[in-house]
């Protein structure tokens, strides 16, 4: 059998999150995988005249189905048009009370015109990307004992697609989360700087984390501004518009290392331990952008191309409305089977809209 050459089918932002940035293979043999790939006839024979080849007892399909982590972030799915507006009307301001303070011979104009104020926001920016497989059934049936096993490896393969298509989903989502917080920069909570100041302690990123009354701060620090966050104002937005998040839009993500540390150093010991955990649901990332630097971000925001690179990052706080994505368009289709040569191409298209809207609560904590 001649080499299958193998193609790269996910993009530097997969490369990041998958922990392989830095590799770099140039050749082609560095790609065969651990075990032998081919039966050779002189290696895989039996051992009493060498020279019958070894059947196949058993084959396992290797496949499991990935979840996304960030599926909190996925809105509704919708098919019909191509952008997404979304429309916030402000809050009236306050007026004197015309019914104090008449006098004769003046009247109240009660048909005086106080128009609603509102605005809108469009969010147009597509990324349409695709995947394909070829399947060539005639020859894929010498590999297989029966229809049902080679169903049962053709389901894998399509199941692979989907698991890249979801992963896709979800690291282009990190980059999402990310770009916010490049854009919030002005929101951030530093930690360790707030504990230093109030107790006098010295502190850094690395010993905050086994320091037991520091991580009952951040945690106390962190559900003050749960609370904080339910009240209306404009703290922990751009200012433009007065805005609340009630507790079930909170979205609460937590960095692993964080959470670990809060269990094993504070927690443990702790008698009441719910009141030093985040007074909500929460998910728990192992990373935040690259699995190389797990509580770091590195991003070009996109508003005016500056490069933010904050280290760090435990804990972000957002309403559901402030970030997320739409899968607003996925089609797949199948090419008629080529005749010479007896395969036929499946193709996956994906159509989605990531968007950050900056006058939604957002706020993120950091050792720093």
């Amino acid at each position: 059998m001649n080499t299958t050459q193998i193609y790269t089918l996910v993009n530097a932002v997969n490369t990041e999150a998958f922990g392989a940035q830095a590799l770099s293979v140039q050749d082609p043999a560095g790609l065969i995988s651990l075990g032998t790939t081919v039966l050779s006839s002189s290696t895989n024979t039996e051992a009493f005249l060498n020279t019958l080849v070894q059947r196949i007892g058993r084959t396992i399909i290797s496949y499991r189905k990935y979840q996304n982590k960030l599926a909190d972030m996925v809105m509704d799915d919708f098919e019909w048009g191509a952008i997404v507006q979304k429309i916030r009307v402000h809050m009236p301001d306050a007026e004197a009370d015309q019914s104090y303070g008449l006098t004769t011979g003046s009247s109240v104009d009660h048909y005086e015109v106080n128009l609603p104020q509102a605005d809108q926001k469009l969010f147009v920016t597509r990324a349409p990307y695709q995947f394909h497989v070829t399947i060539q059934r005639k020859h894929l049936k010498e590999a297989f004992l029966s229809e049902s096993a080679m169903g049962r490896f053709i389901s894998s393969v399509i199941g692979q697609v989907r698991n890249a298509m979801d992963v896709t989903l979800e690291n282009l989502g990190r980059i999402t989360l990310a770009n916010m917080v490049g854009e919030t920069v002005t929101r951030e909570i530093k930690l360790v700087t707030e504990y230093n100041t109030a107790t006098s302690n010295s502190l850094t990123a690395a010993s905050a984390m086994f320091d037991t009354d520091f991580l009952a701060y951040a945690m106390r620090r962190i559900n003050e501004t749960i609370d904080a966050l339910q009240e209306m104002g404009v703290n922990y937005n751009d200012g433009s518009i007065e805005t609340f998040t009630p507790r079930e839009d909170l979205r609460v993500k937590l960095i692993s290392p964080f959470v670990r540390a809060a269990e094993t150093v504070l927690q443990y010991k702790a008698f009441n331990e719910e009141f030093v955990r985040p007074d909500s649901g929460y998910q728990k990332l192992a990373f935040w952008q690259a699995a190389d630097s797990p509580m770091e971000i590195n991003v070009k925001r996109i508003s005016d191309g500056t490069a933010e690179n904050v280290k760090n990052l435990v804990a972000i706080l957002h309403d559901r409305d402030a970030l997320g994505m739409f899968r607003d368009d996925e089609e797949v289709a199948t090419t008629p089977v080529n005749a010479a040569g007896l395969y036929y191409n499946t193709y996956y298209h994906a159509r989605q809209i990531w968007f950050n809207s900056l006058d939604e609560n957002f706020v993120f904590f950091t050792l720093n």
